[in-house]
């Protein structure tokens, strides 16, 4: 069994809106409930690194353009889900999502569903596979700056904000993935809120 590892440089991401669990934990400063805190605590330094990125082989691009499909088909299924969170969610959730990241997307629906929150548009996303290795248990991570400029909660029945006040547009999102049955998953996805980019 031969492992690789691959270190890409992480470039400038905006990841703003990975929505998790903590969406009924908050509320906006008018007493309308809001799903959406500050966080403030300090994560890991996501600075790019200076290492020149090795030449990939075919195996590693295989993996990441897999990769990247099931990131962005769990992006896409989010959007989908949180737009109508009345409907049920978009099937494809957990055809690219599992444990933590499904979880999580589950909980963001059923709280949006519950506070009469949807989050129309469309994020922009800039993912990068930052770290990838193959093998037995292939594991990667996905660095992304997600910008939710075009992806504002709103209360469905008023078209209002739901959004907290002073919530960065971009932020840095990392989430990581493994292979199931074949194929890609995304395992985890958290966001950096305080981490612009």
């Amino acid at each position: 069994m031969r492992t690789r590892y691959f270190s890409a440089r992480v470039t400038t991401f905006a990841a703003c809106v990975a929505l998790g669990a903590s969406l009924a934990a908050c509320t906006s400063t008018n007493g309308d409930p809001s799903p959406f805190p500050s966080v403030t605590a300090s994560s890991p330094d996501l600075t790019p690194s200076r290492t020149p990125t090795p030449s990939v082989g075919p195996a590693v691009a295989q993996a990441e353009a897999a990769i990247l499909e099931a990131y962005r088909g769990y992006w896409a299924a989010k959007v989908v889900s949180y737009a109508d969170p009345t409907k049920e969610q978009d099937p494809n959730l957990a055809r690219f999502a599992d444990d933590t990241a499904l979880a999580d997307a589950q909980s963001t629906i059923f709280t949006l569903r519950s506070n009469g929150i949807s989050i129309p548009g469309q994020p922009g996303l800039s993912p990068v596979v930052s770290e990838i290795q193959l093998g037995a248990s292939a594991t990667a991570k996905i660095t992304d700056c997600v910008d939710a400029t075009n992806w504002q909660p709103i209360y469905t029945a008023t078209g209002k904000s739901a959004a907290a006040p002073g919530q960065p547009m971009r932020v840095i999102t990392e989430s990581t993935a493994f292979v199931a049955e074949g194929r890609w998953l995304i395992r985890t996805s958290l966001v950096h809120r305080d981490q612009t980019c």
